[in-house]
């Protein structure tokens, strides 16, 4: 698995990708990706499949919850942090 701040890395630069309208835009680990419309329910599917390969682990779609989403915080301590090296 990779670093968390590898990780951390990767989820930024797919959210930035993402929010193209927001061009020169600065997240930080705790923006609300949905809420701020950085992200929107479209770039769900993609997101987890992310989420996966950063992890390394198949993600339980039926064990989902939105806060697991809200921000980069929420996302690599419910996917990510247990297999994270430091």
């Amino acid at each position: 698995m990779r670093s968390e701040q590898k990780i951390r890395e990767d989820l930024r630069s797919f959210v930035l990708a993402k929010a193209a309208d927001r061009e020169g835009a600065a997240i930080t680990d705790q923006t609300p990706l949905f809420e701020e419309r950085y992200l929107r329910s479209v770039h769900l599917p993609e997101l987890l499949l992310l989420l996966e390969r950063l992890s390394g682990t198949p993600i339980d779609v039926e064990d989902l919850n939105p806060a697991d989403f809200r921000d980069i915080d929420s996302m690599v301590l419910r996917f990510c942090k247990a297999g994270a090296t430091p």
